[in-house]
């Protein structure tokens, strides 16, 4: 009688849900993206190779379109919300009257709220005709805008949305790492003179360092992923002006069924996303050895 390792029997289940989870679908969807198949059509799968990763490279110019926009809201959102954060950060870690919980409490609604509802939310302030925003506008005696139907603040709008659910979570990071930092550096420099510039650039930001690319690589893998905050706003609208690679794929697979296609653009999502976050660990892991 063969005797299974206790621990096998527990870890067993688990690695065969993840498995399912996980490998399956990516083995599947890899297996899709080098088929050409459109759901409900009477075809097959019909084996096209690499054809629909270079078709999307080289002769999709509205691919590349979705990838302006995607690093336009990726960058603006994510690098505003690295410096609101870290700016709040600064202020609550300078608290010491023990309402710093509460402060902190309150802060991090918005994010513990799901993307959709936040869509909501600000869809309702964007309203042009009974959003709180035209209202403020129309009180400054200015016409009011339709923010989420114009070319020029169609991104922008969706941008402020995402920074006000996540910039409290970037600051939490950052208040992490500044109450993790020890206090000699800044005890020496302030015997040495150094003014709280000072001290701000050449000791708390090297210190912080670690932290922040940290914060920053989750963000960006969260928002190169960004796709139901666009779809409950503007769905990709008007024209492509919001349309990001998640709903660009979503648009191919789930509106035209081309799934093969969508199969290559997720994967090509995937490669991005895994280049950039391997930059970010490669930069952790030599910041970690200069210190």
């Amino acid at each position: 009688m063969v005797r299974v390792p206790v621990w096998l029997v527990f870890l067993g289940p688990t690695v065969f849900v993840l498995l399912a989870i996980t490998v399956f679908p990516l083995v599947y969807s890899l297996a899709l993206s080098l088929h050409s198949w459109t759901m409900g059509a009477r075809a097959g799968w019909r084996w096209v190779g690499v054809q629909n990763f270079a078709m999307v490279l080289r002769a999709d110019p509205y691919f590349w379109t979705s990838v302006r926009v995607t690093l336009t809201y990726v960058g603006a959102a994510v690098g505003l919300e690295l410096v609101l954060g870290l700016a709040i950060a600064l202020l609550l870690n300078r608290r010491a009257d023990g309402r710093g919980g509460t402060v902190q409490t309150l802060l991090i609604l918005p994010t513990m709220m799901t993307p959709v509802v936040v869509g909501i939310v600000w869809r309702l302030l964007y309203n042009p005709d009974l959003g709180f925003l035209n209202y403020v506008v129309t009180r400054l005696g200015l016409p009011p805008q339709h923010w989420l139907g114009d070319l020029g603040t169609a991104l922008a709008a969706v941008v402020v949305a995402d920074i006000w659910e996540w910039t409290p979570f970037m600051a939490l990071v950052m208040l992490a790492g500044l109450r993790a930092m020890p206090r000699d550096p800044f005890e020496a420099g302030a015997i040495d003179g150094a003014s709280g510039w000072q001290a701000f650039r050449y000791i708390t930001l090297p210190l912080l360092t670690p932290t922040i690319l940290v914060g920053v690589l989750i963000r960006l893998m969260d928002a190169f992923k960004t796709f139901d905050l666009v779809f409950v706003l503007t769905k990709g609208g008007p024209g492509m002006s919001t349309e990001v690679l998640s709903y660009y794929t979503y648009r191919y697979g789930f509106k035209f069924f081309h799934m093969g296609y969508a199969a290559a653009l997720s994967y090509i999502l995937l490669a991005i996303v895994v280049i950039i976050s391997q930059i970010f660990v490669r930069r952790l892991a030599h910041h970690e050895v200069e210190l």
